[in-house]
């Protein structure tokens, strides 16, 4: 059962369909640290992304029989991963519209510094990242399909069943915000 940095052998994949938990265990550690960076990317904080990343192994594990080996197995897991995360946030989008009715705040959660040396591309990384976290969910969402996921607008408007006009708004209001975020917090 051997396996490369970013790939899987057949023998592990199969593993996993017929429920094998060594081979469970492998593919878990082996994308463990890529796939909870996606999570953390469509979540408030780190409870919440350690939630969807176990949600979203449970979904590989159950769907890893799909998986038909025309591609590498990393952009497929990651696949599921990100739509794991968008139903996940348009989900979590509708509580919080219903929520914000009835409180508005402008706190975002304290995100931990990282122990150890801090570079400045660590440190303005974190300040990205802290400001994406402070954004509305469907701000953040579009923010993410766009930039990091390099979806257009035409492709986000089908995955979240809006307008391509309102993808192309709200990533321009999520870009504003950001800048404002980054600029207040210096």
């Amino acid at each position: 059962m051997s396996t490369t940095e970013s790939e899987l052998s057949e023998e592990v994949i199969r593993g996993c369909a017929s429920g094998d938990r060594k081979c469970q265990k492998i593919v878990y550690e082996q994308f463990y640290t890529r796939m909870y960076s996606v999570c953390l990317r469509y979540s408030n904080n780190k409870d919440e992304a350690l939630d969807l990343l176990h949600e979203g192994y449970m979904k590989v594990f159950r769907k890893v029989e799909t998986f038909k080996g025309e591609s590498e197995f990393y952009p497929w897991i990651k696949r599921l991963f990100v739509n794991h995360c968008i139903d996940y946030t348009r989900s979590a989008y509708k509580r919080y519209i219903s929520y914000v009715d009835e409180v508005v705040t402008d706190e975002a959660e304290e995100v931990p510094e990282v122990p150890g040396e801090q570079t400045d591309a660590a440190v303005n990384q974190q300040a990205v990242f802290a400001a994406m976290n402070a954004l509305r969910p469907d701000y953040r969402i579009i923010l993410n399909l766009y930039a990091v996921e390099n979806m257009s607008h035409a492709q986000i408007a089908q995955k979240l069943g809006i307008q391509e006009s309102s993808s192309r708004s709200k990533l321009n209001r999520a870009r504003n915000a950001l800048k404002k975020t980054l600029k207040r917090n210096g």
